[in-house]
């Protein structure tokens, strides 16, 4: 939402230009739907930018220790943190 904002852009312009409907932005940008890849390309191509910036923001040193730690962990270890910060973040959303 605020690369779009910045770049001049309102949720019905950007729906149009990626092929997908303005509720649907909405949803995204709220954290309620999680893009496809496809969308995330089709974003990048209209507002610049590569796709980690949309999907991670921007990289500060306990970002990357966040990253070190995950990629330390099995991967089925992974998926349960995944889930929990999934649902933690869903929580803080509609409280």
């Amino acid at each position: 939402m605020q690369r779009r904002k910045e770049r001049g852009m309102t949720q019905e312009q950007l729906s149009e230009r990626i092929e997908i409907s303005k509720n649907h932005l909405s949803s995204i940008e709220r954290g309620i739907y999680i893009p496809t890849t496809q969308i995330i390309f089709r974003i990048c191509d209209v507002l610049g930018k590569t796709p980690d910036y949309y999907l991670i923001g921007k990289i500060s040193k306990n970002t990357n220790r966040m990253f070190e730690i995950l990629q330390s962990l099995p991967n089925d270890t992974q998926r349960i943190v995944l889930k929990l910060l999934e649902t933690y973040l869903e929580e803080i959303h509609y409280s």
